[in-house]
């Protein structure tokens, strides 16, 4: 849910748009209802559902508050998408929104969220939460192709509505990030599930997650696009032609109701003809396009913030403060410590523990437990850990400018109370609602057909295959089918070859550095 390094607060506080909101009741198609729950008044649906020729185009339509999702939204979102999942002449949806470039989804309303639990109407936030997050897993489960175009700011329930389809469209536009920490919520809607799973750079112990649920850093489309978290970069100048071309897609009888069954070759070339239509708007990256992060910088990512071997929040600080390397990366290890200072412990020690359990699990167990912990927070159940509402009001509410005293940064967490904090109770009952699809998997089975190939894979390429940096570039340039006229390819692959291999001398041939 913003920017950062830093104006992530800064960004929330001016626009208003941190936003978690809901309504007291779904509302109908031609009714909204106003942040407070009060009467309906008449005006454009808040979500617009539209037939193009074999799609279906769902649109979010509250663009002044930056389409944020309330609950009445993830209600009509999730009942129609129950009902697209059923119908045989629905070829594939595309979720989009009516704002033009300013803004995908900024997240939700917190503001609102924050002053239902200081009125202790906790279960008006719970309730939100739940629509919000069985909304997240019906689109990572969901049984026909989704288009998500991230045109704009598009952080945490805008990332949640688009890291779990497999087809992410970034543009020049795009500002991705999930900036829980500076409120004191976490990293939410499914993200500690999805970063591990996705991420393509220095992440092979999930640092890359870690280190962008900690900062919140803001990255751009082309960033987003390297990393991943996109599959596509489109500009947006583009994009009408491409919401025609997606319409116009015709999907062989065969393929018909058979996506993402057990015939992964039927799913496969169904996926692939959508694909195939998207890399026909898909430009080269902006010219002169640098990558957000230096190879100094990423040493001190991978180096400090492995998922595997950091137990607690203390231990990332330590290990900034400690960095042996370059100039450049000591100086990033000390700039990012000192940002990390300033935010919430508590939510800092979630994001390292959600990252923990959910790269294991699977994605509805995932989203259980970042439903267990919203509603543990907003009911601060555990030791009076959760400051995320007191903190919103103070940010977003009051608008107070002064850096958030987070007093339980001065306290030791204890392993336990984080063990609590994301641990269903007794006295909250709360699940998913359960969608017309009902299956689940431990990691997505087409994301990585279609995205840029993680640092991992072309690293095992090299270790198990003979090749020299010319023949690793025309593998994936130009023979590889699902790379080889994607943006960005050769770029990923050099910086990869650059800082983690060796070229032998006598054969030219590429090897893993020690």
């Amino acid at each position: 849910m913003l920017r950062g390094t830093i104006r992530t607060a800064s960004l929330l506080r001016n626009n208003s748009r941190y936003v978690l909101c809901r309504s007291a009741n779904m509302a109908t198609s031609s009714q909204t209802r106003s942040v407070d729950g009060n009467a309906p008044s008449i005006e454009q649906p808040e979500v617009l559902f539209q037939v193009k020729d074999t799609a279906r185009v769902v649109t979010l339509n509250r663009p002044k508050k930056l389409n944020a999702l309330n609950t009445n939204m993830c209600s009509m979102m999730f009942e129609t998408l129950n009902e697209y999942s059923k119908s045989d002449l629905i070829n594939l949806v595309i979720l989009k929104s009516s704002s033009g470039k300013r803004a995908f989804c900024a997240g939700g309303d917190v503001a609102s969220v924050a002053s239902f639990n200081l009125a202790n109407e906790y279960n008006k936030s719970v309730e939100f939460f739940q629509h919000e997050y069985s909304l997240n897993f019906q689109l990572a489960t969901f049984n026909k192709p989704v288009v998500s175009i991230m045109d704009g700011i598009t952080m945490g329930g805008g990332v949640g509505l688009s890291i779990h389809t497999p087809f992410r469209i970034a543009t020049e536009h795009t500002k991705w990030a999930m900036p829980e920490m500076d409120i004191g919520f976490f990293p939410d809607v499914g993200v500690t599930f999805a970063l591990p799973r996705v991420i393509t750079i220095a992440n092979n112990e999930a640092q890359m997650a870690l280190y962008l649920c900690l900062t919140g850093d803001v990255l751009s489309g082309a960033d987003a696009y390297m990393l991943g978290l996109a599959s596509h970069y489109v500009t947006h100048d583009n994009l009408v032609n491409l919401e025609r071309r997606l319409g116009e897609v015709t999907v062989p009888n065969v393929f018909r109701g058979q996506f993402r069954q057990q015939d992964e070759d039927t799913g496969r070339k169904m996926m692939q003809i959508i694909n195939n239509s998207i890399q026909e708007f898909a430009p080269q990256l902006p010219q002169g396009y640098k990558f957000r992060y230096t190879d100094a910088q990423l040493d001190v990512i991978e180096q400090c913030f492995s998922v595997k071997k950091v137990q607690s929040v203390d231990d990332v600080l330590h290990n900034l403060e400690a960095y042996e390397g370059p100039l450049e990366g000591k100086n990033f290890a000390l700039e990012v410590r000192g940002k990390l200072q300033q935010k919430s412990h508590t939510s800092m020690a979630l994001a390292i523990r959600l990252l923990q359990e959910n790269s294991k699990d699977h994605i509805e167990a995932a989203l259980r437990r970042d439903l267990y912990t919203a509603a543990n927070m907003c009911h601060n159940n555990v030791d009076g850990l959760s400051e995320f509402s007191e903190a919103t009001n103070a940010k977003l509410t009051l608008k107070q400018k002064n850096a958030y005293n987070w007093k339980n940064n001065d306290k030791a967490i204890l392993s336990t109370q984080i063990t609590s904090l994301t641990s269903p109770k007794p006295s909250i009952p709360v699940s998913l609602l359960k969608n017309s699809v009902n299956v689940t998997w431990n990691s997505y089975p087409t994301h990585e057909w279609y995205q840029l190939p993680s640092e991992n894979k072309v690293l095992d390429l090299i270790k198990t295959k003979r090749f020299t940096k010319e023949t690793l570039f025309e593998y994936f340039c130009d023979n590889n089918t699902n790379t080889k006229d994607k943006a960005g390819v050769k770029e990923l692959c050099t910086s990869i070859i650059r800082r983690k291999c060796t070229t032998n001398p006598q054969t030219s041939l590429l090897e893993l550095k020690e």
